[in-house]
């Protein structure tokens, strides 16, 4: 769970290359907002609107179910991708903490 949460927060650095990129970043959003305390206050609603339009322009996104194969390959490229990205945020993080506390007063 920690990881996805990570990967929720790391969702504003990801560029969308099209509208149905846009589409995906904005299921993502509208999908977290389960675990909010009132899912009809703003953004929500506005949010999900905008979703809801983009949809109708751009259309859903893709119903296609590639080979298990080709799923399982892209899983691993990206899942090498954002464990490389956790690593470097935690070695940044680590660093700063390291730099606060070896710093004289």
């Amino acid at each position: 769970m920690t990881q996805m949460l990570k990967l929720q927060d790391m969702l504003p650095e990801v560029e969308a290359l099209s509208l149905a990129g846009i589409v995906a970043k904005l299921d993502m959003i509208v999908g977290a907002d389960r675990d909010i305390g009132d899912p009809t206050d703003f953004p929500w609603p506005h949010i999900a609107s905008a979703l809801r339009d983009l949809k109708a322009i751009a259309g859903d996104m893709p119903a296609y179910r590639p080979r298990r194969s080709t799923t399982r390959v892209d899983v691993a490229v990206h899942w090498e991708g954002a464990a490389r990205l956790i690593a470097c945020l935690e070695a940044d993080e680590a660093a700063a903490r390291s730099e606060r506390t070896t710093r004289p007063i």
